[in-house]
């Protein structure tokens, strides 16, 4: 496997199950879960034995004899992939867990939620640690391991630092997408993958969550979503395009989230006492489908005049990014972005664990206006020190200290700082 790109979460998955007796990753399909799993079982020191409930045969012996199936590997790792296509087996792993409590037992691939699945009863809570799987970070595909946000706490915001990318190259980054298949092939050929990919998740896969949606609608859910990434979401005025109640779209929603196809980013509130202000934001992760959903070339998005959609996919693109960083980083935070009553917005609040705020606006431009640090500032003078930086992410080249814990950076400071 020596040619397989390095997984960032390895070492974390591996850490959990010096721990706990079951890993899960979970994550959309075709985002590279069974081979980490693989990979982690190749390098484990233990016996190990990978068994999918794709193939029927396996799925036929798994649903006649959950326990029995379980013990298929009694002294090692068990590594079960699409785990969730036998719902019997959570009750059997329930019992199996409880009896023994060993680390490193099993470790579990989903593609889609498992709850729907489950009677209460069958509750795995504090049996099996969820992992989430995404498709590649840039530092992944660069071929390094970047934190971005323990970066900035230690020091490295650096005026002297400089990217090679502009404009152009960031497109072509959206355009390349993070899913593994989809990244190696030609350009010419990824729509191709990408039709194919959302015609047989929604037509297949969703089968499995509810034979009660429809999948056009679903599709043009999507659609609609890809063109409104970076937006708060209003259930209702989306649902009305497209013919659904607020309360069918708002199930969809999470249809689509048990997916894994689309993510929430929720509404930040500085005082957990007080209600949350404005809606979330619903985002696909992956750049390059967006970008197919809604029929959107490179060259238009390469083009100042004609590429306004740059800013929102732009923004969907870092919030994806320190979500897939988040799985391995050195510091805890939360995501989420802000709106107050008066109607200021800041695009991505990240929270650490004490109550330290990096707060993060995303821009197209390679410039930096006045207005664009307006409401970061105001952040500042309202938290004071809970702000450890404030950063207008732009398309230019070079940093520049913006006074106090105010910088602008490129982009690739995502995953190129520190």
């Amino acid at each position: 496997m020596s040619d397989l790109l390095k997984r960032h979460a390895q070492p974390r998955v591996e850490e959990l199950l010096e721990v706990f007796p079951a890993v899960e990753l979970v994550g959309a399909r075709q985002v590279g879960k069974s081979t980490l799993a693989s990979m982690i079982a190749t390098a484990s020191e233990r016996p190990t034995r990978i068994v999918t409930l794709d193939d029927a045969e396996t799925r036929a012996a798994a649903t006649a004899d959950p326990r029995g199936f379980l013990r298929l590997e009694p002294e090692g790792l068990l590594v079960i992939d699409e785990f969730q296509r036998v719902p019997e087996l959570a009750l059997a792993l329930k019992v199996e867990i409880d009896s023994d409590r060993s680390a490193g037992r099993y470790l579990l691939t989903g593609s889609v939620t498992t709850s729907p699945f489950q009677p209460a009863t069958d509750s795995l809570a504090g049996r099996v640690i969820g992992t989430r799987v995404f498709g590649f970070s840039q530092g992944e595909i660069a071929g390094r391991e970047e934190d971005f946000v323990a970066a900035v706490l230690h020091g490295a915001l650096d005026g002297d630092y400089r990217s090679g990318m502009e404009r152009g190259d960031y497109v072509d980054l959206l355009a390349a997408g993070s899913m593994p298949e989809a990244y190696r092939l030609p350009q010419r050929f990824r729509a191709d993958w990408l039709d194919s990919y959302i015609s047989r998740l929604l037509g297949h896969d969703l089968r499995e969550l509810s034979r009660l949606s429809d999948p056009h609608r679903l599709r043009s859910l999507l659609v609609g979503l890809a063109a409104t990434q970076g937006s708060e979401t209003v259930i209702a005025r989306m649902g009305s395009e497209i013919n659904l109640s607020a309360s069918t779209t708002a199930s969809y929603l999470e249809l689509l989230r048990a997916l894994y196809l689309v993510d929430r980013l929720p509404p930040w509130t500085p005082n957990l006492l007080k209600r949350e202000v404005g809606r979330s934001k619903y985002l696909l992760t992956d750049s390059a489908l967006a970008m197919w959903l809604t029929r959107t070339g490179s060259d238009t998005l390469k083009d100042l005049i004609r590429g306004g959609a740059l800013g929102g996919q732009l923004e969907a693109f870092v919030a994806a990014e320190l979500m897939r960083q988040r799985t391995w980083s050195a510091e805890r935070f939360t995501l989420s972005h802000y709106r107050s009553p008066e109607g200021r917005e800041i695009d991505l609040i990240l929270e650490l664990d004490d109550g330290g705020v990096i707060a993060i606006e995303v821009k197209a431009a390679a410039s930096v206006a006045v207005a664009d640090t307006k409401h970061l500032r105001w952040l500042h003078d309202r938290i004071g020190d809970r702000l450890k930086a404030g950063v207008v992410l732009t398309t230019d080249d070079r940093a520049r200290s913006l006074g106090g814990p105010l910088w602008a950076l490129p982009v690739s400071a995502l995953w190129e700082l520190g």
